[in-house]
């Protein structure tokens, strides 16, 4: 007769049962919870409908800017400034896509359904994750929608018309800014987003999300000139020139303008992923 030296161990019969998930599944699983959600929001659309009509606004003031044009006199019209929308038309649409991306953790925190989410997805900064793609994704497509629509409204009221109002003599000219704008609305987002998660306000997080995209390069313009360039080249809504390299006042050059642009992720993504990690959810 034979006895085992090394007796079998027992095994939990209901922690082997458990499946393993990947971190990826979850992530892919997370980001479409997230997309579901976004869509279900009614302040998406109504951001949306916000872009759109800021988007139509801009056009009009193209418009009546157009017709002062041709009424000027040729020493007059050397003194008008370019007819491009970034400087009208984008800062409000980056307010408004940005905010999309401020709602998707605010609600949550205001309606306490941050908690069952976290049941879903514990890991806080895979979560958080899950929400910047998504809000990135859907700012640099909501963000390229309104370019296109007022670089192409743009064209088509610039004509023949030539510079310095008309920047670009070929509309492929307008493609490369087109693209930066949109790519600052996804960066605009993505602050928005690490802004919602430290603040977990809504009229905070917008309110502060205003006064960076809107009230800021307004106040700049009251600052001595040397301050005003050098402040006003930080802003959010002065990076598409320095990142194209177009003609411009102020101080960046392209790659300083990248810099700045990758800072304003990393610093807002990393202030909320450690305010979501350490503080506690309710």
């Amino acid at each position: 007769m034979t006895t085992l030296r090394n007796p079998p161990v027992a095994v939990d019969a209901s922690r082997a049962a458990l499946p393993t998930v990947s971190r990826c599944r979850v992530f892919r699983d997370a980001v479409a919870a997230e997309w579901m959600r976004i869509g279900t929001l009614r302040s998406t659309y109504a951001f949306l409908g916000g872009g759109l009509a800021a988007t139509l606004l801009g056009m009009l003031i193209l418009f009546l800017l157009i017709q002062s044009f041709d009424q000027a006199t040729p020493a007059e019209r050397s003194n008008y400034e370019t007819a491009d929308p970034t400087v009208v038309v984008m800062p409000f649409v980056m307010f408004f896509v940005g905010s999309i991306g401020a709602m998707s953790i605010t609600t949550e925190f205001g309606t306490g359904s941050i908690g069952p989410g976290l049941l879903a997805v514990p890991q806080r900064r895979l979560l958080l994750g899950a929400k910047a793609t998504v809000a990135g994704t859907l700012g640099y497509l909501g963000g390229l929608l309104f370019a296109m629509l007022s670089f192409a409204g743009a064209t088509l009221l610039l004509g023949d018309r030539p510079a310095p109002l008309n920047p670009w003599p070929n509309w492929p000219d307008a493609l490369p800014t087109v693209f930066t704008s949109a790519l600052v609305v996804l960066v605009t987002s993505l602050v928005a987003l690490g802004l919602g998660t430290v603040l977990r306000s809504t009229a905070a997080t917008l309110a502060t999300l205003g006064g960076l995209v809107l009230v800021a390069p307004v106040f700049a313009h009251f600052l001595p000139t040397t301050w005003h360039l050098r402040f006003g080249s930080i802003l959010l809504p002065n990076l598409t020139p320095q990142l194209v390299g177009s003609p411009h006042a102020y101080v960046l050059p392209p790659a300083g303008a990248a810099a700045v642009t990758v800072a304003y992720v990393v610093i807002a993504l990393g202030a909320g992923s450690v305010a979501f990690s350490r503080r506690d959810a309710a």
